[in-house]
């Protein structure tokens, strides 16, 4: 048993485009492993379910972010079987490689991958055959409800700001850095995006067991890598901690918020009483800031009540 598998997704842009890609993955994969092509989030689980069952050994993801947030989710499900706190922490995961083919591919960036698809997936065959040895970086997965896996979770301002992101027009950094300009515009002159954008929500947040304070907020992020998108370590702590996620609560005005953007993009603590910021296991969030968030860029509602705690630790190949 063991091997390497290929999870392709066939719906992301890049592969409806480019339909050799895939051709070229099956190809150089050849006899070390299986690749899945699965249609549907169920057909996704049943394939991670029989990987399982062949005990294999790494598991390479064909796409960006979302596709990388839908298997790892469907992993964490299967590996763990409900385990939650100390019992979710010890899961033991295959190893991840990630084929870059998404648009953004801030996860990759996370981890140091630079790589082409077919460079990775080559790096990786070979390796199995005894040619070559592996250079593996962890991160602590962020774990919803024990359904939603990934390592850039949000409520308020950035799951409002990545549904603008993402709608009308096709995401780009370009894109993305016009979003930030017109919103810290907003922010410094009062406008109404900043305004809307920053809107507090009604939460009752428990971290490890201790309440927060506060009662509403504009947004709570929590990430198991530090880069947020476009160089902005807003989980500065992600990567120093194993084993904890990194929560933040925001609660200031837009502009509370802007002032402190240097140090976000430089990784340093935002030092302002208007963030809160704790590296924790476990976040309880209940009320309003429950009912919707985004993580690693997919939008997920929610309900009355969010657990959000530390997973597992993937292990990521990385090829520069």
């Amino acid at each position: 048993m063991g091997g390497v598998a290929v999870i392709s997704n066939p719906k992301s842009k890049a592969n409806r485009k480019n339909p050799a890609l895939v051709e070229s993955l099956a190809y150089v994969l050849g006899e070390a492993g299986p690749l899945e092509q699965p249609g549907d989030l169920g057909g996704l689980e049943r394939v991670v379910r029989q990987l399982r069952e062949r005990e294999i050994d790494v598991v390479c993801v064909n796409g960006g972010d979302g596709t990388l947030h839908k298997a790892l989710s469907a992993l964490v499900k299967v590996y763990a079987d409900g385990a939650t706190g100390e019992a979710l922490q010890r899961v033991r995961l295959p190893k991840l490689a990630i084929l870059k083919s998404g648009t953004v591919n801030t996860m990759a960036r996370n981890v140091g991958v630079r790589a082409s698809a077919r460079d990775m997936l080559a790096h990786v065959v070979e390796s199995w055959h005894g040619r070559r040895p592996l250079q593996i970086e962890e991160r602590t997965a962020v774990v919803v409800n024990g359904e939603s896996a990934g390592f850039l979770f949000g409520t308020g301002v950035l799951y409002r700001f990545m549904k603008m992101y993402y709608e009308g027009g096709d995401p780009s950094v370009l894109k993305a850095l016009r979003l930030v300009g017109q919103v810290v515009g907003s922010a410094v002159f009062g406008g109404t995006l900043a305004h809307d954008l920053f809107a507090a929500d009604s939460a009752r947040v428990t971290a490890d067991g201790r309440r927060w304070p506060e009662e509403a907020f504009p947004a709570i992020a929590v990430g198991g890598m530090n880069d947020l998108g476009l160089g902005f370590e807003l989980f500065h702590a992600a990567k120093g901690h194993p084993g904890y996620i990194h929560a933040l609560g925001i609660m200031g005005p837009p502009v509370s918020v802007v002032k402190v953007l240097h140090r976000v993009y430089l990784g340093k603590p935002t030092a302002t009483p208007r963030i809160r910021d704790e590296v924790v296991r476990e976040l309880i969030i209940e009320g309003e800031a429950a009912r919707g968030f985004m993580m690693d860029g997919d939008f997920i509602e929610g309900g009355d009540r969010l657990r959000v705690e530390a997973g597992p630790r993937v292990p990521f190949i990385v090829l520069r």
